[in-house]
């Protein structure tokens, strides 16, 4: 009971810091450079509706926001912006009353909104991340550290791909891979044989799915796949769709690989005498009941990723199998990659689990 008790005083008391930070952090106006505007009123002044040749409607509204400046010398002065949005919302914003904004001058005496001021909603969304982390009991000091410092690794990665003129990119991007599901590891496991024998594990099944697909990719010359859709036309088309998969792939294979490895540990604890056969049927049996959810999950995640190009595509008169074609190729082809790598992990962490957790002593 006093244990219970105590647990809802840490969440109360977490609850309470996080409230306090995203209040502070409205109100944090002045410790920027940038000039920022609290809007106080807006008013619609025209709506115009908006037809193409597809027959797909809008409507282009304008609006008058008024405000003061929160910083700056010109703070506490009155300002009035026109701002201009589609009812879509596609590429512009609707401003509305108590809102905080970044603002541009773009001639005398006249502003113009930059973007909105996020910053207390991401301390709220930070803080909520927390509050659930300690209802639910999760080790949260390995869990932010290990965030924590992917973060760092990932900024460094970022770093050298924009000196290096993304000459390096596959390289680059598999230390880096390399080095998070370490990191992940070393963190949430320590430094021993289970964090070692999962790292052994991701990283065979990972090369051994990469290493086939791409042969795979060259033997088809790549065939029906348009790296020249990859998102804002980056270059090297064929790196910057590796490097993406690397990522994906890392990611659902390590997962895989914990639940697997985990899993076989403690048969180990409940079963000191279980043989390292047993251990292996039981790490392919546990591996198929992974597949198939791991696999619809990368599925969904490629519709939802692609929906909003589909959905142009056919708004504007293209068929259905072009569409399909210009928008899913590289969705899907990433999908196949990671199943690839799904289903080896199954029995490459299997065998590699079975032999190192059968020679265990309890």
């Amino acid at each position: 009971m006093n244990f219970l008790k105590r647990r809802w005083v840490q969440v109360v008391i977490v609850a309470a810091l996080v409230l306090v930070a995203t209040v502070a952090t409205y109100f944090d106006s002045t410790l920027y450079k940038k000039p920022i505007v609290q809007i106080e009123n807006v008013k619609n002044v025209s709506k115009d509706k908006n037809t193409d040749e597809y027959k797909n409607t809008d409507y282009q509204i304008v609006q008058h926001v008024s405000g003061h400046f929160a910083n700056t010398s010109k703070k506490g002065q009155r300002v009035t912006i026109t701002n201009s949005y589609l009812q879509s919302q596609l590429s512009d914003e609707r401003y509305k009353p108590h809102q905080q904004v970044f603002v541009l001058k773009s001639s005398k005496n006249r502003y113009t909104i930059q973007s909105t001021k996020r910053d207390a909603v991401l301390v709220f969304t930070i803080g909520l991340v927390l509050i659930l982390l300690f209802c639910m009991k999760f080790t949260r000091g390995k869990l932010l550290t290990s965030v924590l410092i992917n973060l760092v690794i990932f900024y460094g990665y970022m770093q050298f791909l924009i000196k290096s003129h993304n000459s390096l990119l596959v390289i680059l991007t598999v230390i880096t891979a390399i080095l998070i599901a370490a990191v992940a590891l070393l963190v949430i496991l320590g430094p021993t044989q289970d964090a070692l024998m999962a790292f052994a594990s991701t990283f065979i099944a990972t090369a051994v799915a990469l290493l086939l697909s791409v042969f795979l990719l060259q033997l088809s010359n790549n065939s029906g796949i348009h790296f020249e859709m990859t998102p804002f036309d980056l270059q090297p088309y064929f790196g910057v769709f590796i490097s993406q998969v690397i990522f994906s792939v890392l990611g659902v294979i390590l997962d895989e690989t914990m639940d697997i490895s985990s899993s076989l540990i403690e048969m180990k604890q409940e079963v000191t005498d279980v043989t390292k056969q047993t251990l292996f049927k039981s790490g392919m049996v546990i591996g198929r009941e992974l597949v198939g959810p791991l696999i619809n999950i990368l599925l969904f995640i490629v519709f939802a990723e692609n929906l909003n190009l589909v959905m142009l595509y056919l708004t504007n008169g293209n068929s259905v199998g072009y569409t399909l074609d210009m928008t899913l190729s590289l969705g899907v082809t990433q999908l196949l990659i990671s199943a690839i790598g799904i289903v080896l992990t199954v029995p490459i962490t299997s065998f590699i689990a079975s032999r190192m957790v059968a020679r265990r002593k309890i």
